[in-house]
């Protein structure tokens, strides 16, 4: 399971159709008093300055999305499709609102169920590479979260060049972010080739009944209006923060803060990488579980101890990397569907807490039990409202280094994606300060997928640190008291294990 961009996705040559969803009548558009959640807002604001300050020119826009690619090994049929994207659009109220932007001030327009149409347009016969450069074109230029709709889809069908396949096609998405995390990026994959299965057989497709984001954010934002200086999850912020800028990745920390006055923010790097077979996942659980740490806790820990080798220290040769002192900081995003209602619906569902992780050796126990100790000074933190807490600390950075860990083997339809061909997608990101690490546990096991500031420096920093995660999985799965220095990683055979992409 890897977590990518478009490039990393062998596209096939075939009929490249775009599916839009419409409005045919304006008036069907209604103005809704309900409010923007706090993060929706803060992305939407985020937005505007962004725009300002970048290209949007170019062939592949500028939209931040995220999306997914999988496989349907059915027949191709047009009027299912097209019922199946209406059903889903239908069944998301956070597919079918917008917001307009009039100086400062935010408002939402929402439209009902029966409103919703869903237009395609055949692009032609594309080889795969041309497939590509179309859709991130489609995707880059026509999303946007001031411009609905909020969500596009395409089709790559007929796939194949001297062997045309009939019995199969690729469907692709892509969302802007405001209207869909990574969670609900999964669930929309599932819910999709169930309803189009529904719409040609006629089966029931089992989805059950759903809350609306927007409901949701009701609750949002009376939870971030309660936030006070005096709050917990103030205190815990300026802590963590303490008057400076959020933490950088502990390779780039020196780096950090020249680029960050930089006007101009490069194009990020990529790397994703399968870190543990299952099999070692889960003994690398079971270690946790004795130490009475969640898996969440262990990935902390792991984050921690491969920080300790692989950060150089002044006058340290940069290369090798040696130990390090001072805690290992960073921001981890927690999700917030704590009603049962909203398990299962599209939206962006996620909160994120301070954590510090302040390891004085390589022992392998009391890292976790710290790293443990450290997620529990801070669970809950996530339900108020990072942006709400920003305003009161007079805080307009934005995190630096991001540690996300998500357990996916039991979301809906999950067996079924190694045969659906399934990858999550996000596009293209600018920044010369920020690296993201996603840590995907799927049932093929423990996955890596990261970001950070395309340059040479950082490339090398984070596939080192991605290395050592790799070794420190390795020996807390094992059963080592301590994590010693880094050491090529080998499979059961010997073979030394190669960091690949998707």
């Amino acid at each position: 399971m890897h977590f990518t961009e478009l490039a990393d996705y062998p596209l096939p040559d075939g009929m490249v159709t775009e599916w839009t969803p419409s409005v045919s009548n304006t008036a069907a558009w209604r103005p809704d008093a309900r409010p923007l959640a706090f993060t929706h807002e803060a992305h939407l604001r985020h937005s505007l300055r962004r725009t300002r300050s970048l290209d949007t020119t170019g062939p592949a826009g500028d939209a931040e999305w995220i999306g997914a690619v999988l496989e349907i090994d059915r027949t191709y049929d047009l009027e299912a499709l097209r019922r199946t994207l209406h059903r889903w659009i239908a069944r998301h109220e956070a597919l079918r609102t917008t917001v307009d932007a009039v100086g400062d001030s935010l408002t939402r327009r929402t439209i009902e169920e029966s409103a919703v149409t869903v237009t395609d347009r055949v692009v032609g016969l594309r080889s795969g590479a041309d497939a590509h450069d179309h859709l991130l074109s489609y995707l880059g230029r026509g999303l946007s979260p001031f411009r609905w709709p909020h969500v596009l889809i395409a089709t790559v069908s007929e796939t194949g060049f001297l062997h045309v396949d009939h019995g199969r096609f690729l469907v692709v998405f892509g969302a802007d972010h405001s209207v869909m995390d990574a969670y609900s990026m999964l669930l929309s994959v599932g819910e999709i080739r169930r309803l189009y299965d529904h719409e040609l057989d006629a089966r029931d497709h089992d989805l059950p009944g759903i809350g609306s984001h927007l409901d949701y954010s009701v609750h949002d934002r009376r939870t971030g209006d309660d936030v006070t200086a005096d709050s917990e999850a103030v205190a815990l912020w300026d802590r963590f923060l303490g008057d400076g800028p959020f933490p950088a990745f502990p390779s780039l920390a020196a780096e950090a803060g020249v680029a960050a006055g930089s006007p101009d923010a490069t194009r990020q790097g990529a790397l994703s990488v399968s870190i543990a077979s299952p099999e070692t996942t889960a003994e690398f659980a079971a270690r946790c579980r004795r130490s009475d740490a969640s898996l969440t806790a262990g990935i902390a820990a792991v984050v921690a101890l491969a920080g300790r080798t692989t950060a150089p220290g002044p006058g340290a040769d940069t290369d090798t990397g040696t130990d390090t002192a001072g805690p290992c900081r960073f921001v981890m995003p927690m999700h917030t569907r704590y009603a049962p209602e909203f398990a299962r619906a599209v939206g962006w569902f996620v909160g994120v807490v301070p954590v510090t992780v302040e390891l004085d050796s390589d022992h392998a126990d009391t890292a976790l039990v710290t790293a443990a100790d450290s997620l529990r000074a801070v669970a809950g933190a996530e339900s108020r409202p990072w942006s709400a807490i920003a305003a009161l600390l007079g805080v307009v950075d934005v995190p630096r280094f991001v540690v996300s860990y998500l357990d996916l083997r039991h979301v809906p339809d999950a067996d079924s994606w190694c045969a659906w061909r399934v990858q999550p997608l996000r596009s293209a990101t600018y920044s010369d300060t920020e690296v993201y690490l996603w840590f995907l546990r799927t049932r093929e096991g423990l996955f890596l997928s990261a970001r950070f500031p395309g340059t040479d420096a950082a490339t090398t920093a984070v596939h080192r640190f991605v290395t050592r995660c790799r070794g420190v999985v390795d020996a807390l799965a094992a059963g080592a008291e301590t994590v010693a220095e880094s050491a090529p990683v080998t499979t059961t055979n010997g073979a030394v294990r190669q960091e690949v992409r998707a």
